[in-house]
């Protein structure tokens, strides 16, 4: 995917933590040789919006009943996560860490928005640490639920809390987190943050809590931007469309801020995330619903790309969709489709153009594009194998049209994160599957009957 290299039959070599050379029959000395003939090598891939902690409860909700989950959705959310102890929080990302690697994601951003207490904070943040992967842990500002088990919660209040402005509180967790566990500013987990102040918020407000984040040297801010039903204050943002030009006006757009979702963006707010460095974050395959919506319509991926701004794809919903990455990417793909506007891109697409936002793009989208996302050297060592054996798996074409079309979680055969092996010959290293199921099932068992005992009114 480095298209300065192309599709090559060649070699990769490895140092360290870093790519040091790609070409034809290399030669270094006590180098440990992996025969990868007959195989694909490609870049690890980028998850650029995922709630791994939601892995903790997967199949209570599924996207394939709307209705059901639409009207349950943050319900159940609110009812989760004060259900969850340190240890679930812990577990939920350390198996939702690990099951991305085994799909062949290197690097994700966890948009961790489930923890509302300190401590499980600290313990969510130590799982995805201690899964071996690379990117963001983005804890969300501002989780105030404060009611538990066998309470009677109004809904409004509940809701309310579920993120509300930020405090002390707060902010002490983040120091924390930076100073803890997200010290080393060269490991390949870093912290983000997750700004509470979004549609609906006083500029003001939003200027004071960015303010403080980037005082902190936070390396990303992201936030869910959807259009608002009716348009805010001036003042506030969502004033104007879906807020982008509130945040420009105020002088707060920059190279550090990723919007996710962001369906309906006009040409113009585009333009500014554009220009100011911003990036994107669209998940089509939890976003196909939004085509029924007025208000929000098909994933941004075609406009905002051929905006320029950079654009990545994610999974999101851990809790109702499927951990296959490639089903993923495919859903990218079908969902331009979707979008009466970027006819002109479907008429050129290609498989490279696809697969790009799970690769090169989306590391841009995580502002990442200089470590990761394509085979280059002088890059991280972020690497994915592919079997070609399977039955079904095709063998003509280019490797891009192998691997957009064909590919599963079936096919990874090996996952290296900055230099170090995941994953080899199928299996996963160090990790006991059945053991993890079986306390993932027992947590989600207990935290389910106690989710069930808050009655929102």
């Amino acid at each position: 995917m480095d298209a300065k290299l192309g599709e090559l039959h060649g070699d990769v070599l490895i140092d360290g933590d870093r790519i040091a050379a790609i070409g034809p029959d290399l030669q270094a000395q006590d180098a440990e040789v992996i025969d990868a003939s007959g195989m694909i090598l490609m870049p690890g891939l980028i998850d650029a919006h995922r709630h791994v902690w939601e892995i903790i409860d997967m199949g209570r909700l599924v996207k394939s009943r709307p209705a059901e989950y639409a009207s349950n959705y943050q319900k159940w959310k609110m009812r989760t996560i004060v259900c969850m102890t340190p240890e679930d929080n812990y577990l939920a990302e350390l198996v939702g860490g690990l099951e991305a690697i085994n799909s062949g994601v290197t690097t994700v951003f966890d948009f961790a928005h489930g923890q509302p207490t300190e401590d499980r904070a600290l313990a969510a943040a130590q799982g995805l640490k201690d899964s071996g992967i690379a990117g963001w842990f983005g804890f969300q500002l501002g989780v105030s639920s404060s009611y538990g088990p066998g309470d009677t919660v109004p809904l409004a209040q509940a809701d309310g809390q579920r993120i509300a402005k930020t405090t002390e509180t707060h902010w002490r967790t983040a120091e924390r987190l930076q100073r803890e566990y997200f010290s080393d500013s060269s490991a390949p987990l870093q912290l983000a943050l997750a700004p509470s102040g979004n549609n609906g918020s006083a500029l003001d407000d939003i200027r004071a809590e960015w303010g403080r984040a980037r005082g902190m040297g936070v390396g990303m801010l992201a936030a869910h931007i959807h259009k608002p039903e009716a348009p805010h204050p001036a003042g506030f943002m969502g004033h104007r469309d879906s807020g982008i030009g509130d945040l420009h006006e105020a002088g707060l757009l920059g190279p550090d801020y990723q919007a996710t979702h962001a369906n309906r963006l006009t040409s113009e707010e585009l333009a500014m995330l554009r220009d100011t460095g911003g990036m994107i974050c669209a998940t089509a395959m939890g976003e196909f619903p939004y085509v029924m919506s007025a208000d929000k319509g098909p994933s941004v991926h075609g406009r905002s790309r051929r905006a320029g701004v950079p654009t990545g794809m994610g999974i999101d919903i851990s809790l109702a969709l499927p951990g296959d990455y490639f089903e993923h990417i495919r859903a990218t793909y079908w969902n331009l489709y979707l979008d009466p506007e970027v006819r002109d891109v479907m008429k050129a697409c290609s498989s490279d153009y696809i697969l790009d936002f799970a690769t090169g793009l989306g590391a841009k989208s995580v502002r990442l594009g200089d470590t990761a996302g394509t085979i280059s050297v002088g890059k991280r060592a972020d690497l994915v194998l592919l079997s070609t054996d399977r039955i079904g798996f095709g063998m003509a074409g280019s490797l891009a049209d192998r691997v957009v079309s064909f590919a599963s979680t079936a096919d990874v055969d090996s996952v290296w994160i900055a230099g170090k092996a995941r994953k080899r010959h199928g299996q996963m290293l160090g990790v006991d599957w059945p053991a993890l199921k079986k306390r993932l099932v027992e947590a989600q068992e207990r935290v389910g009957q106690l989710a069930a005992t808050i009655r929102l009114v």
